[in-house]
């Protein structure tokens, strides 16, 4: 197997090489007319194939505009005959041509047939904003004589004395340039973004914009902002209506979760499928589990890191079915298309990026200094060991020493003196990073090539934490033929990633380095202390003594290869595939709890992922009549996914200095049994587009999936969808209606599927066991029944119907769209727990309905655009409601809720339990907890019982609690279904994770070369379960350090506070409404001011085009949640665990200079 993928690599590492040869080689030549010999016997046959002929024998390829008339039919006999002798023969002197690099460009002699009749020779030169354009037109108006500019944009044209000159070129705007007598003249074309937007990337295949009948939505990043972006995720947020992406964790190279509409599962993690270059990518929310154990969990790395933010030319996202439903299983939760950029005809271009990022820790908390700690201890212990002295120095007392240092205060024997350590601000320091991007294109109409290159040295604000990655591209096109052509793709990455999250599940100061900053008292504990290790951790024992170091190697290619069969049908052949190896080493020394308990531990998790498809599309083009068109495709695709994982732990180590390197050190090694997840899906598929009159249009498909995860029988599912769009525009009762630009209705239909769930779950499934040994205690090993199996498993279907409205005004100045859709997932994959008795735990079935509904709107409006100014201002909403409409389950009584059916979520620790609640008729994962009424306050317990105000609003009492103590400076707990006890049948619904809606805007400015941006994002009406209240802001016997609102605002018998519990209270392992806050925020996430250096500067140091930048990301957050940041969640791809934040870091706000050249 090994052999065979080092053939493969030497394969493609040769055929980049000899495009690459071919590119440079035909660029290079320059060739005569006289001198190429041609050999050509044909009689009565269109012109067109004769020059595709003469292609054949010359290597050269003909370009030529429509005012060149190929539609003829005619003879030739020459043997070894001169091209120019053959081409005059062909075109009777009608038609000029001459050899430019690879080309024979032909062009129009002149308006009556004679070159000779022109007066005036005008020549120039045609550029874009980085640098000349080949082979754009060059016509004189009124006439048919014109030419195409040559590779370096350059053109000669015989023209009338008092000609106009039009210019025109693909995806820019024509230009008229009057002449008047001018010899030299210079040309700029400016892109014409509704022009460049005419075409858009769909699935398999492109199309107009103005047919497009589905919900869609496309994004062209912008240079800076793609330079800035250290991955995808961060191009998505705010920029679509109904996409929101949430952060796992504010620290480089943590994952984000993106999500289009809603959620359509509730256990899977939602995410969307990813297609690359038309390479369909594996599951981005599919992650290894900790090889630690115990609880512990580490957050996911972000798997589209490999993918260069520069290198992206175009990002296509379908939201709706009908726009999805091609895709089949894999569309349920959207489709995000991203094409990256190719290389265009003419000299080379050269383009560099340079970035450089300060980063600083926003929004740290207001934690007790080193007096206000001392003094708060001092009142939790029934004898102080803090002692402030006059002149400001902190005595320290040891643990057993207090009534000594008491009688002899002096005695140095018995205390330490203490400073002050701002934990944060030793944890979180400013951090530097550096981006740099490179890219190489141009090539000739045979050959044309586009390279690049990327590093990043991104700097995390924790020390030792960060990315160092490098990117290679190279886009290659080659013109077989006339009519074949072939794209080949190859990108590779390497990257390390330092991080230093997760955690785990039993909480406390030794779950992660978020909590040590937060929780540890502000002073270093002196060594001779005898106290546990617990108590001297800080947060030089996690940067000294801990490491969590990630390898990844990931490796991409894809081939395109196109044939124009005929008018009417081409075909095209698609392969490709990705591979990634990722290697994670998290070593926990004996500063730290976990290493201390076994001297040492080291996890280790290797993950192979690799995925190859193969597709076969034939597709097919045709007017059935001047007002009818008809496109259709059909296909066969097929696709294959490997996914798997090792984990191994090592502990009681003999030498600790190799961490990450040191296994081989360790006494005790286990090795987990590897987790294998390879599957199969091979798919048909077809769809069929029909314009009438350019103004009602149809799209349908068909796809039919296939997948090996399920048994026979159950293995294959059909996914049809429609639409349909009325051009309203385009009635005859409409065109005269100038200041309306486009008005379009669409509605569609479709249905995807979801097979998210493990190979192998409707089979048996036996693991190793090693249980026993025989009689010369020799260890065996058995084998056992790991899962239950279930024969009848199938996919998971979503139906959804979408109405849309695309309108445009005043020329699309003004510009947006309506949609309204509604979505319900039924026979949902859901795991059932099993009752003992079974020996099993849990099994998979097929179970419930999910619906989605909600309508997003979009609008761009140009508000400015005259004398050198242009103001721009976009922007997007989208609302959605998720509720879950059938769990299949019985009636039941769970917490305060009585006749229900739901079931709960995972536990999110030790100190909460499960914190998700789910319920029919209810949005998913509602927060379920222990309501609560403030403080208990003295007059609220009376005979030992507390007192709280019912539901009616009279005060009844209950007698016990598991929620709080029963003494006063205690946290009140609600007896919700007043039986006298506070107990698990009071938890009640305290929350909802779900937002009521996301929403974007954006803005630009520019006047001449000067140009200032700003965007914002934000989400309304989503809770959040901040668990680290229950740590820095639950005054406790448990708590350690704290914020200072919470100190100076806890309850004392003076202070008789409803805000914050005593010190001396004591904090349950639940989860209460006080933990729960509002997560709505509003976001400045970028503000970029940006400056284009005079070109006349730049022409005289060899530059066509230099810009400099300087920005603010993440300038300011508007929110009143408490937390660091609003936009995270801790288990962000874990559907039974939401809107958690557990041990998070803190954003950053970033400044970042940057700089881009073309030359």
């Amino acid at each position: 197997m090994k052999k065979r993928k080092i053939c493969v690599s030497r394969v493609l590492k040769m055929t980049s090489l000899f495009f690459l040869s071919c590119a440079m080689c035909a660029q290079a030549e320059t060739v005569s007319s006289q001198s190429i010999r041609i050999t050509l016997n044909k009689n009565n046959v269109w012109l067109e194939n004769i020059l595709n002929d003469i292609e054949s024998q010359t290597n050269l390829l003909f370009i030529y505009n429509k005012n060149v008339n190929v539609n003829r039919k005619v003879s030739v006999n020459a043997q070894n005959t001169s091209l120019q002798e053959v081409l005059q023969n062909l075109f009777d002197n009608n038609v000029s041509f001459k050899i430019e690099g690879s080309y024979i460009v032909l062009s129009p002699a002149g308006a009556t047939g004679s070159p000779q009749q022109a007066k005036h020779t005008v020549k120039g030169v045609v550029e874009d904003a980085l640098g000349p354009i080949a082979g754009a037109n060059v016509v004189e108006k009124g006439t048919t004589n014109g030419t195409i500019t040559d590779m370096d944009g350059n053109f000669t044209l015989n023209v009338a004395p008092n000609a106009t000159l039009v210019i025109s070129y693909i995806g820019y705007k024509d230009q008229e340039i009057a002449v008047n007598n001018k010899t030299n003249i210079q040309i700029k074309l400016v892109e014409d973004s509704q022009a460049l937007d005419e075409v858009v990337v769909v699935g398999y295949g492109t199309a107009k914009k103005s047919d497009l009948t589905g919900a869609t939505a496309s994004l062209r990043p912008d240079a800076n902002d793609a330079s800035k972006a250290v991955s995808i995720d961060g191009l998505l947020q705010g920029k679509i209506a109904g996409l929101n992406v949430t952060a796992s964790m504010s620290t480089p190279g943590a994952a984000s979760s993106v999500t289009i509409r809603g959620a359509n599962s509730l256990r899977g993690d939602n995410q969307p499928l990813y297609v690359i270059d038309n390479v369909p990518q594996a599951s981005t929310g599919e992650f290894a589990e900790s090889a630690v154990g115990s609880g512990d969990f580490q957050i996911a790395q972000d798997p589209l890191s490999a993918i260069n933010p520069n290198d992206i030319e175009d990002i296509t996202v379908l939201k709706d079915a009908s726009a999805t439903a091609i895709y089949g299983s894999r569309g349920a939760n959207g489709v995000i298309l991203i094409t990256t950029k190719k290389g265009k005809a003419g000299k080379a271009k050269v383009n560099v990026t340079a970035n450089f990022t300060i980063a600083n820790a926003r929004n740290l908390h207001d934690m007790l200094n080193l007096e206000e700690y001392a003094d708060y201890t001092n009142s939790k212990l029934d004898q102080p060991r803090y002692y402030l002295q006059p002149n400001g120095e902190m005595r320290y007392v040891f643990s057993g020493n207090e009534s000594a240092y008491q009688a002899d205060p002096n005695n140095p024997e018995l205390y330490k003196v203490i400073t002050y350590r701002n934990w944060q601000k030793e944890a979180y320091t400013s951090a530097f990073s550096q981006i740099y991007s490179a890219s190489v294109s141009g090539g000739t109409a045979g050959m044309k090539y586009y390279i690049s290159g990327n590093f990043k040295d991104i700097n995390g604000i924790v020390e030792n934490t960060g990315i160092k990655q490098g990117d290679l591209r190279a886009n290659l096109t080659a013109e077989l033929s006339k009519k074949v052509t072939l794209n080949l793709i190859l990108s590779g990455s390497l990257k390390q990633n330092d991080m230093m999250t997760g955690g785990n599940t039993t909480g406390g100061v030794a779950g992660s380095l978020a909590r040590t900053v937060l929780d540890t008292a502000p002073y270093i504990v002196p060594d001779d202390d005898p106290g546990a290790l617990e108590s001297k951790m800080n947060v030089f024992s996690w940067v000294n003594d801990y490491d969590d170091i990630t390898n990844d190697k990931t490796f991409n290619g894809s081939l395109n290869l196109n044939w124009n069969i005929n008018k009417y049908f081409s075909y095209s052949l698609r392969a490709g595939g990705n591979i990634v190896v990722n290697d994670r080493k998290r070593w926990y020394g004996i500063q730290l709890p976990p290493g201390e308990n076994v001297k040492g531990l080291l996890a280790i998790s290797n993950v192979n992922k690799s995925n190859y498809t193969v597709e076969n599309l034939l597709n097919f083009n045709m007017d059935l009549t001047k007002d009818f068109r008809l496109s259709a495709t059909a296909g066969i695709t097929y696709d294959e996914y490997h996914f798997l994982t090792e984990n191994v732990s090592g502990n009681t180590f003999s030498i600790y200095d190799l961490r990450t390197k040191g296994l081989s050190n360790a006494g005790k090694v286990d090795v987990k049994q590897p987790i294998q997840k390879d599957y199969q899906l091979l798919s048909y598929l077809g769809r069929v587009n029909l314009s009438a009159y350019d103004k009602y249009l149809l799209t349908a498909s068909l796809r039919a999936d296939g997948s090996s995860k399920f048994k026979k029988g159950n293995r294959w599912a059909y996914f049809p969808s429609f639409s349909l769009a009325w051009r309203m525009e385009q009635e005859a009762y409409m065109k005269n209606i100038d200041w309306l630009s486009q008005l379009k209705v669409r509605v569609g239909y479709g249905e995807t599927g979801n097979q998210g769930i493990d190979p192998y779950q409707s089979l048996s499934i036996y693991e190793n066991k090693v249980d026993y040994a025989d009689g010369d205690g020799n260890k065996l090993t058995s084998m056992q029944i790991k899962s239950l199996q279930n024969e009848g498993l199938k996919w998971e279907r979503t139906s959804s119907w979408n109405a849309g409205l695309d309108f445009g005004f005043f020329n699309g100045r003004l510009n947006g769209a309506f949609d309204y859709y509604r979505k319900n997932t039924k026979d949902l994959l859901v795991e059932r727990a099993l009752p003992y008795s079974s020996g099993f735990a849990t099994v998979m079935i097929n179970e419930g309905s999910l619906l989605n509904k909600g309508f997003e709107f979009s609008l761009n409006a140009d508000i400015i655009r005259s004398n050198g100014w242009k103001w721009n201002v976009g922007g997007n909403i989208g609302f959605n409601k998720t509720t879950i409409e059938n769990l299949g389950l019985e009636v039941s009584d769970i917490g305060s809720l009585k006749g229900v059916r739901g079931y709960l979520g995972k536990t999110i620790g030790d100190h909460f339990g499960p914190a998700n609640i789910f319920i029919e008729g209810e949005a998913p994962g509602l927060f379920f907890g222990y309501k609560t009424q403030g403080i208990i306050q003295e007059e609220d317990v009376v005979d030992g019982k507390v007192g709280y105000i019912s539901s009616d609003g009279s005060t009844k009492y209950y007698t016990s609690s598991v929620g709080n103590d029963m003494a006063a400076g205690n946290i009140k707990c609600v007896d919700v279904n007043e039986d006298g006890v506070v107990d698990a049948n009071d938890m009640a619904v305290i929350g909802d994770p779900n937002p009521d809606f996301t929403y974007g805007f954006q803005t630009r400015l520019e006047w001449k070369n000067i140009s200032l941006s700003a965007s914002f994002t934000g989400v309304y009406g989503n809770d959040i379960l901040n668990t680290n209240i229950r740590y820095e802001q639950t005054p406790s016997r448990q708590a350690g350090n704290l914020r200072k609102d919470a100190y100076y605002n806890a309850w004392t018998p003076e202070n008789r506070s409803n805000l914050y519990p005593s010190s001396t209270s004591n904090v349950k392992g639940v989860v209460y409404d006080r933990y729960i806050e509002d997560g709505s925020y509003l976001r400045c996430s970028d503000i970029t001011l940006n400056y284009i250096l005079p070109k006349a500067w730049m022409t005289k140091i060899g530059f066509q085009n230099t810009s400099i930048f300087a920005s603010v990301k993440n300038a300011f957050v508007i929110t009143n949640y408490s937390g660091y940041d609003p936009e995270v969640n801790s288990f962000a791809f874990d559907g039974l665990r939401r809107g958690v934040d557990m041990n998070a870091f803190p954003n950053m706000r970033s400044f970042v200079f940057g700089l881009n050249v073309t030359f």
